[in-house]
């Protein structure tokens, strides 16, 4: 049961592709660019490598799991699904594996491109750390999107509220919002935004300054406890 919901999701990724492609060719993109021209670029990817990996998390789930749930609603898939005997748990994790299968590609593949084309050191990293990182970002980010495409009934609101999410939290990420001429209290909320907290946890995992320090790592597990809760009990076959 668990394979063949796992095999769905791949279908509906690949059957949908444009859901996620820019989100997945955005930092291969981003890379080259910043490459063009600099010197030292093995020290720059080293410090942009967390941004681009937020990036495509960020996409996979967002533009593609959330995108592709409401859209299992509006075609009525759930609803059939309703009649399995599939758990919402079980369609749940069998999504998050689905997608941690194809992040896990994206890292091998965007390292093995910063490796051989600009150089980046791959020693002394705590891959321990690094898969921790990434499978608690993507968790965290995952039940955001999710819990955003089960709350609204209707589906097209939906699609376009998580249209925005996306957008918004890439933008608040990449410091498009500058924190100095903003009133506090907006400040404060752009300041710790869930992807700021990804951002910040990847950081420490990929340059080995230490996984449990700071708050970041406890911000994203609290992060993800509340909307993993919140994604099960607001669940909607359709």
């Amino acid at each position: 049961m668990m394979l063949g919901m796992m095999k769905y999701h791949l279908l509906m990724l690949i059957r949908e592709p444009a859901n996620v492609f820019f989100g997945l060719a955005l930092p291969f993109l981003m890379m080259f660019i910043m490459a063009s021209g600099q010197e030292d670029v093995s020290i720059i990817m080293n410090f942009a490598f967390p941004v681009y990996i937020t990036i495509a998390i960020l996409a996979l789930a967002i533009t593609d799991s959330a995108l592709t749930h409401a859209h299992s609603r509006q075609i009525k898939f759930l609803h059939r699904l309703k009649m399995t005997p599939v758990s919402p748990a079980t369609y749940l994790l069998s999504s998050i594996l689905t997608r941690l299968i194809v992040l896990a590609v994206f890292v091998a593949t965007f390292l093995g491109f910063n490796v051989i084309f600009f150089h980046v050191s791959l020693a002394e990293r705590n891959w321990v750390a690094i898969a921790v990182a990434l499978v608690l970002t993507f968790a965290m980010l995952y039940f955001i999107g999710m819990f955003l495409a089960n709350f609204l009934k209707n589906t097209r609101t939906t699609q376009s509220v998580l249209h925005i999410t996306f957008w918004a939290l890439l933008l608040l990420m990449n410091g498009f919002f500058h924190g100095e001429v903003l009133p506090n209290a907006l400040r404060v909320f752009v300041e710790n935004t869930p992807t700021l907290y990804a951002l910040e946890l990847l950081e420490a995992a990929w340059l080995n300054t230490g996984l449990f320090e700071g708050h970041a790592f406890m911000v994203v597990v609290g992060i993800t406890v509340v909307f993993g809760t919140l994604s099960i009990a607001f669940f909607k076959y359709e």
